[in-house]
């Protein structure tokens, strides 16, 4: 089973120290092994007509990911891929709308629809929690006024250039993409949440403490609409889609991460039932069956 790590990280000035380690462990899911810029920045390849672009969300779990081997090894080779990432994100962080400031998508997403501008939950939550984990190695830096910009996100409905809609019951939902019909994309939702568990840790933030424990009691009530009786879906998007095996793992980390964090085993038993249909050949094959009609449909 998955353990949230908790190695102590160096000291901060404000609020409960942030595990240099990211809770999330990316092996077997992904080996960061991107093509490049001149400037030591991942660029992914979005579709034929947007060719490869910048993807804020590939950029955070990059500076992430070699923060975590940083953080385990010591070795200064590693942390300053990270901080390629980081001064990419200082960067690029632009004014958004009204006093929010975000990491801004300048590509159109073919699948869901956003046009660009846009602007992702996910990229921001996972954005704070490179940028506050930086600050307790490089402190005195931009990085905390940029994370209270980019937090304000997360107090806006999509429709006031925010990432936040709701479940049918009002609880509020991140958007990793902003859609509409809303997509309530699980793992996008998921990234968010740690974003602002790190924001409220990190600045002692009641209200952002406040935001998470809401949003946590709203995915409790509502993840058996991701449910489908032998799998999981990736998002409630209109569409229908079902989890590759690859989501499905990452869903099952995510889950046993809230586990950890609230002390709720609802979400690690939800992560077993999860874990459980991946590992049964039935609930597999039922999927590819599903998957490739899906496909067809989609086509149509």
């Amino acid at each position: 089973m998955f353990k949230v790590r908790r190695k102590k990280s160096r000291e901060q000035e404000t609020g409960e120290p942030l595990s240099l380690c990211y809770p999330f462990d990316w092996t077997g899911l992904e080996n960061f092994n991107y093509p490049l810029d001149e400037n030591g920045v991942p660029r992914v390849w979005v579709n034929p007509k947007a060719g490869p672009r910048h993807n804020p969300v590939t950029i955070a779990q990059f500076g992430l990911f070699h923060l975590q081997k940083y953080s385990l090894t010591n070795d200064e080779a590693i942390l300053s891929k990270s901080l390629n990432a980081v001064l990419w994100l200082v960067e690029n962080f632009r004014d958004w709308r009204d006093d929010i400031g975000a990491w801004v998508y300048d590509f159109d997403l073919e699948f869901y629809g956003p046009q660009a501008p846009w602007i992702s939950g996910m990229a921001q939550g996972q954005g704070i929690s490179l940028l506050l984990r930086m600050q307790q190695l490089r402190p005195g830096q931009r990085f905390p006024d940029i994370c209270q910009r980019a937090m304000r996100a997360f107090q806006r409905p999509v429709a006031d250039g925010g990432v936040t809609t709701t479940f049918p019951d009002g609880t509020p939902v991140f958007e990793e993409f902003p859609t509409s019909p809303p997509s309530m994309v699980l793992n996008g939702h998921i990234f968010g949440l740690l974003g602002i568990y790190d924001y409220a840790h990190f600045f002692s933030d009641k209200n952002a403490a406040g935001m998470f424990e809401a949003a946590v009691a709203g995915l409790k009530t509502n993840l058996r609409r991701y449910d489908t009786g032998f799998w999981n879906r990736y998002d409630l998007h209109p569409t229908a889609r079902l989890a590759s095996p690859m989501y499905v793992r990452v869903h099952v980390q995510l889950l046993h991460i809230l586990a950890e964090l609230t002390g709720d085993p609802f979400f690690q038993n939800y992560a077993a039932k999860w874990q459980a249909y991946l590992n049964d050949p039935v609930c597999r094959a039922r999927w590819l069956v599903g998957k490739t009609l899906e496909k067809i449909r989609l086509r149509l």
